[in-house]
């Protein structure tokens, strides 16, 4: 923040001003010069704000008298405390005065302090999950030493964090029903270089002489007139699309949810979940050598392209911290596409059709769908009679879907944080639905003749 008009008069010289010339009029009407002279320090002080108030009109730069304007700023400490708090100090700079800071977080109660300006003072404040969050803002104010003069208050530029979701990765990973490219770590069905025995066959134009296999060569020509060679499954790599609903962001305290309410920015929510179950399935994928992609369900934010190499991790890293909760379209846009043979991650809480119509769209097109469950195990109860019916709904509603799609024959693995319990026999539970990683172990299904991101049948 910077004060560019300085300092203004205030109330106290108004009083200093009136209390001044009473103390003039009242001396020299009934001669009494000790009235007179208590009046003269009021009258500089009212001189004093009479003189910054005609510059402030004038529009002319500040002098160095006293009124020049208190500057405030920001720092943050680097180093993030064990309990996943950080530290900022608000440094002032100016002639002197009395500051009054008043510093808040989203979902806490705002902490108001005085202190001298160039006075130290310092807020903790916690760190999300994840995302780029708000997470200080910061107003302040300056008095004066004698409070004759003051400097509005303004509020500072606000403190936002950006945090990337941890990375973790799963080695049993299922993959696309086709395989696709030349290179990577996966055994397709199509002949080529690889190291995977396919078959034995005779000579034939456009073999490579380096196939020969001189063992069956002299085994099974025996007049020595034919020449056989190996011919073996080609390396190929797997491409994944991920696809995350942003339309709701629900917190794990289900009294925020009607009516919605901004929680701490280290509550648990199904946004943070969802940037936690991308991550781990793009580092699963990227580390196996395999392509992937990064899609908004809504088409809100802008897609990042399948690619693979440690730089595609942290771009989609920094794509989901920056994603936020953007609302269902009124108006259906574009359906998010993917490549053709592409394994489909679908991460969302699935509390109504729209994801559910797209999974039936992309099954249709020969895609491989699989969907993620993102609701946190919900705590407490609604905050009233009409909020509990509210969520109860959505809850029963959800159930349709995800019942709709096992009609459908799709998978739905849940994700509910690492370490965290299943909550199962909650309302919001899915029965016999699998956790993320072990989920993605059973899926292990053959894909031609691919074989797994471990090694081994797929």
């Amino acid at each position: 923040m910077s004060g560019r008009d300085g300092f203004r008069p205030g109330g106290q010289w108004s009083l200093a001003s009136i209390t001044m010339m009473v103390c003039l009029v009242v001396g020299l009407f009934v001669g009494r010069p000790d009235v007179v002279v208590l009046g003269l320090p009021l009258a500089f002080a009212a001189a004093s704000g009479w003189s910054a108030l005609r510059r402030a009109a004038d529009g002319r730069a500040e002098s160095s008298t006293g009124t020049d304007p208190v500057t405030f700023g920001i720092e943050a400490d680097p180093v993030e405390s064990d309990d996943g708090h950080r530290s900022f100090r608000v440094a002032s700079d100016g002639p002197g005065g009395i500051a009054l800071i008043q510093a808040g977080a989203p979902g806490r109660p705002a902490v108001s302090a005085l202190t001298l300006v160039g006075g130290p003072f310092a807020v903790s404040v916690p760190v999300p999950r994840s995302g780029r969050t708000r997470v200080l803002a910061v107003g302040a104010a300056v008095l004066t030493l004698d409070g004759v003069m003051r400097q509005e208050a303004r509020e500072l530029e606000p403190v936002r964090l950006t945090v990337l979701p941890g990375i973790r990765e799963a080695r049993l990973l299922p993959l696309p029903h086709r395989l696709r490219g030349h290179t990577g770590e996966h055994t397709s069905r199509n002949t080529g270089d690889g190291g995977e025995l396919r078959s034995i066959d005779e000579f034939r134009s456009g073999d490579q002489l380096r196939r020969i296999d001189w063992r069956a060569t002299a085994r099974q020509s025996a007049n020595e007139d034919r020449l056989y060679v190996r011919r073996s499954y080609a390396r190929s790599e797997a491409g994944v699309h991920l696809v995350l609903d942003t339309a709701h962001d629900y917190p794990a305290r289900l009294h925020a949810w009607f009516p919605l309410r901004t929680g701490p920015v280290s509550e648990l929510s199904s946004l943070h979940l969802a940037r936690e179950a991308a991550t781990l399935l793009a580092a699963s994928y990227l580390a196996a050598g395999d392509r992937v992609g990064l899609n908004d369900l809504s088409g809100r934010h802008w897609p990042v392209r399948a690619a693979g190499g440690r730089r595609q991790l942290e771009l989609i890293r920094t794509h989901l911290a920056l994603m936020a909760p953007s609302g269902r379209p009124e108006r259906p846009l574009r359906d998010p596409g993917a490549p053709a043979g592409s394994l489909i991650y679908v991460v969302s809480t699935f509390t109504d059709e729209e994801p559910v119509r797209l999974m039936r769209s992309w099954q249709a097109t020969g895609h491989r769908v699989i969907g993620v469950d993102i609701l946190p195990v919900l705590e407490g109860s609604a905050a009233s009679p009409s909020g509990r019916r509210a969520s109860r709904l959505v809850l029963l509603r959800r159930r349709e879907v995800m019942n709709s799609l096992a009609a459908s024959g799709m998978a739905v693995l849940g994700y509910r944080g690492e370490g965290s319990m299943d909550g199962a026999g909650a309302l919001d539970s899915i029965p016999g639905q699998l956790p993320l990683e072990t989920g993605l172990a059973a899926l292990r299904r053959p894909a031609g003749r691919a074989r797994s991101a471990a090694g081994g049948p797929a």
